[in-house]
Parts: structure tokens; sequence; C-alpha cells
């Protein structure tokens, strides 16, 4: 009598009935995964898009806001043109504001001996004016420009008759004398500076003056020629016994030393 043979089948049986369900259970676990793959994928998609389409916004609105921008200055500049130019020193309606004295085309400086061949800056010819001027104190300047078409010579300091009533010309100030002769191409300027009274007030008391005589010198420092009349800014000017008066110079700052 066999006895065993239904015990057989049963294990059997069991065994495939738990090698299907362990085959289930990895197919089941297989789509899962593959679901949440999907899932992440469409994500990762979802979230790139938004990213580029941010981006994109982004862009175009940095490029609107460089547009505008420009729009903005644009118009700033065509605000700022209708302004009136305030660095041209002009009021509105009114003249340029004069500061201190125009610095012309200097002159140049030559030896005794080459000025020896050129002639002396005459009355014809020339220019003589008179400034005030800021810095230093109660002092004037005195230009002489050659408005003629030769070249001439600058020499010594020009000699100054302060009013109708001096006596002697103004003395000068020997420290400014130059090692060389000022020579004066034509529109070409020279310098000299008026110290007109003493600053401290201990020179004595003063008188106002409405005139100023100017007459230049020869090469032996004599006078040439006739008065010059240099008229006064003001119509007038206050000078007192200190008042000086610089040699030619070739530019300006050395007459207002």
């Amino acid at each position: 009598m066999k006895i065993r043979a239904p015990h057989r089948r049963s294990r059997v049986r069991t065994a495939a009935v738990a090698a299907l369900g362990v085959a289930l259970t990895m197919a089941s676990l297989t789509a899962c995964q593959d679901d949440d793959k999907d899932s992440d994928n469409a994500s990762s998609s979802q979230s790139s898009s938004d990213t580029g389409d941010s981006e994109g916004a982004d862009e175009e609105g940095e490029d609107d806001g460089t547009d505008g921008g420009a729009g903005e200055d644009t118009g700033g500049e065509e605000s700022a043109s209708e302004e009136p130019n305030a660095s041209d020193g002009e009021e509105p309606g009114g003249e340029p504001e004069v500061t201190g004295p125009e610095a012309g085309e200097e002159s140049r400086e030559v030896s005794a001996e080459e000025a020896a061949e050129i002639p002396p800056c005459a009355e014809d010819g020339t220019e003589v004016r008179i400034t005030p001027v800021e810095r230093p104190i109660n002092y004037m300047l005195l230009t002489m420009t050659n408005t003629g078409d030769e070249t001439c010579a600058a020499y010594y300091a020009p000699h100054l008759k302060l009013g109708e009533d001096a006596q002697a010309v103004t003395p000068r100030i020997e420290d400014t004398k130059p090692q060389s002769v000022v020579v004066l191409d034509p529109g070409q300027v020279a310098y000299a500076g008026l110290m007109t009274s003493d600053a401290s007030g201990d020179s004595g008391e003063g008188h106002t003056i409405d005139s100023l005589g100017v007459t230049l010198a020869d090469r032996e420092d004599q006078p040439l020629g006739g008065l010059i009349d240099a008229p006064l800014p003001d119509g007038e000017l206050y000078v007192d016994s200190a008042a000086q008066v610089t040699y030619w110079q070739s530019s300006l700052d050395n007459a207002l030393y």
C-alpha cells in the first residue's frame, strides 16, 4: 500500500503557489518602480519647463527695463538741453561774468644781443590796458599787446604817470627785473603789475586819480613816443606813496608775483 503520494502532490502544489506569489510580487514592485520613475521624470520635466518660462520672463523684463531706462535717460538729456548752461558763466538775459584778466598769447624772452636787432615797442602798433585782479590785493594788471605787423621788444618797465598832477614816474620793483628782454610777435602780450597802495595802510595818506598815462621805453630806458592814455576800469583809482610797478614780464604770473 502506497500512502506518501498525496503528500508529494501537496508539496509540489505549495511550492508552485509560492513561486507564483513571488513572481506576482516582483512584477508588482517593478510596476511601482516604473510608475515612480515616470512620475519623477514628469515632475522634473515640469520643473524644467517652469524654470525656462521663468527665466524667459525675467529676460523679457530686463529687456523692458533696459529699454525703459534708455527712454528715461533720453528724456533727461532732452530736459538738460533745455536748461541754461550754467558753465558758460552767463546769467539769463545778461552778459558773461568776468572773474579776472584774460591771459593772451604770452610773449617770449631773448638775449640782449638778439633784441638789438628788434625795434622797441612804440605807441603806434601797441595797445595798453589796465585791469583789476583779485590777488594780490591792491594790485592792477597792465597789459601791452602788439597790434602791429612786426615783432617788437618791451624794454625795461613802463613809465607811469599816476594822475594829471604826478610830478615823477612811478617807482619800479627792482626785484622783478628780468635777465633778458621781453619780445612780442604780432598778437602777443607783455605784462606788468601795478601795486596801487600799501595793504597795511602805513604808507601815509593816499588820493584818488582819474587818469593813468603810460610811456614806453627804448633800449636806453628813455621815454619813447608820446603818452598813452590807459582808461581806468571804474574811471578812478586810489593810490598812495607806496605805489610801484614791475618790469615788463613775458607771463601773467610773473607780473603778479
